[in-house]
């Protein structure tokens, strides 16, 4: 009987190892962030967020989504310039290394999202979903317009 207690307890410390193996790699990861307020009749946004990766392996992004906003749908996108225009691209993932830190910005990296609309002073759901399976749910602000805008090519 001892002998099945030992491996019981084996397994036992096994998986807890693994639970906070995987706690960490959620916590390792620090996100702020918001979303633009859409104007009147829009249904088209974008959301910039700052991902911290305070962890030792690097971490991909492979999608987002809006959990609480039925047929709304998030799109990693960047911006590149060509022949002197600005022109969304999508992105299948971003990467974010280990021990550092990814901002998106207008102009650049950003978050398209479609189907929504929003209005300064709510919070949006998003969900990051990762390479290796893990999900993260946060919430942003809705910001209004700030100088600049958002420009579609």
């Amino acid at each position: 009987m001892q002998r099945w207690q030992w491996i019981a307890g084996v397994l036992l410390v096994g998986l807890a190892w693994l639970g906070c193996a995987a706690a960490q790699a959620t916590t390792a990861l620090d996100v702020s962030g918001y979303a633009r307020e859409t104007p009147p009749g829009a249904t088209m946004s974008a959301a910039y967020l700052s991902l911290r990766n305070s962890g030792k392996a690097p971490r991909r992004l492979v999608a987002v989504t809006l959990p609480d906003r039925d047929g709304a749908a998030a799109a990693l996108h960047t911006t590149v310039v060509d022949d002197g225009i600005n022109r969304m691209r999508p992105l299948a993932q971003l990467a974010i290394p280990a021990g550092a830190t990814v901002a998106m910005a207008p102009g650049g990296v950003h978050l398209m999202l479609r189907g929504v609309r929003l209005q300064a002073g709510e919070q949006l759901s998003l969900r990051l979903h990762f390479a290796n399976g893990s999900e993260r749910n946060i919430r942003v602000p809705v910001r209004g317009p700030q100088g600049g805008g958002h420009k579609h090519g």
